[in-house]
């Protein structure tokens, strides 16, 4: 082989390793936009996450059927409702929606309301002493 044989050679294979890093920048670019997400593995981080994804306290049913779908898991929703309901009843993670029987919500949420109805009654009783 003379050298101008092994420039080519050298050549072919910078072209080859810059596919390959495009390849894998794209492979990247995909990967950031859609990240791989790791699927909650217990009753409550399953019904945790679908009542983050629709943002208001749900029916435990309601709640069930969309672990069938987005988990592909069956809970009975029996079951998933005793469990909602020891949560809010020890105050963590999940409380229970006054006058909506089976109806739950994030704990989170109940904490944010209060705190908006304290600066709200706040404001009204400034607006009132003016």
């Amino acid at each position: 082989m003379d050298i101008q044989e092994a420039i080519e050679e050298r050549k072919r294979e910078i072209r080859r390793i810059q596919q390959e890093i495009a390849a894998l920048e794209l492979a990247e670019e995909i990967l950031n936009k859609h990240p791989k997400t790791e699927k909650p593995k217990s009753q409550p981080d399953m019904a945790a996450s679908i009542l983050e994804e629709v943002g208001k306290p749900m029916h435990v049913t309601q709640i069930a059927a969309q672990i069938k779908v987005k988990f592909k898991q069956n809970v009975k929703s029996n079951n998933l409702g005793v469990m909602l309901f020891r949560y809010a009843k020890r105050s963590t993670r999940f409380y229970k929606v006054e006058g909506r029987p089976n109806t739950y919500g994030l704990i989170k949420w109940q904490q944010l309301a209060e705190r908006l109805d304290t600066i709200k009654t706040a404001a009204a009783l400034a607006n009132a002493s003016d």
